[in-house]
């Protein structure tokens, strides 16, 4: 029985230039979309519509082939530290983007008949529930700096702290976890 993935599929390594390749291209990407949220203020609905919905699956494609090869690498050895150091970087891009997309989104939500203009484009119907989950959750939005503080705290481990704090109260607050069943 083979007791380690074979992850060369991916990425034959950290070393590997596609890996490198990859990264740079994360960077830009999340460049390009800054660029973009800056400039939606230009853009005619559909068009803001159809170029964010390309850098949305270009950036959750990219970024999610590199977390899978850096989590996957790190979960077949938790010594790994490259690894753990690897995911901290694509997490750390990642933030660059936190708040173009909350731009993006705060802009999709006020366009007016949005739904109507989703349903009248062939490419745009398939993000229909995308767009209603837009709206739907639009009062939520923290803004472009609220969502980029919201990603840093994530990525700087805020989370799992809390994570683990509110599994740590389950195990004291649970009735039988005193006992171990």
């Amino acid at each position: 029985m083979n007791e380690v993935w074979n992850l060369d599929v991916i990425y034959r390594g950290f070393d590997d230039p596609a890996f490198a390749a990859d990264m740079e291209k994360l960077e830009k990407l999340v460049q390009d979309y800054v660029a973009f949220a800056g400039e939606l203020g230009k853009q005619t609905p559909l068009d803001g519509l159809k170029k964010g919905i390309a850098l949305e699956e270009s950036l959750s494609e990219l970024s999610g082939k590199l977390v899978e090869y850096a989590f996957l690498r790190q979960s077949g050895n938790t010594r790994d530290a490259e690894a753990g150091s690897r995911l901290g970087q694509v997490m750390q891009i990642l933030t660059g983007a936190a708040g173009a997309q909350a731009q993006w989104r705060e802009w999709v939500s006020k366009i007016p008949d949005l739904m109507t203009l989703v349903g009248s484009d062939e490419t745009l119907k398939d993000y229909t529930f995308l767009f209603e989950s837009l709206l739907r959750n639009s009062s939520h939005l923290l803004g472009s700096l609220g969502e980029q503080i919201s990603a840093k705290l994530s990525m700087s481990g805020l989370s799992h702290f809390m994570i683990v704090m509110e599994w740590l109260m389950y195990l004291v607050l649970s009735p039988g976890s005193r006992s171990g069943t």
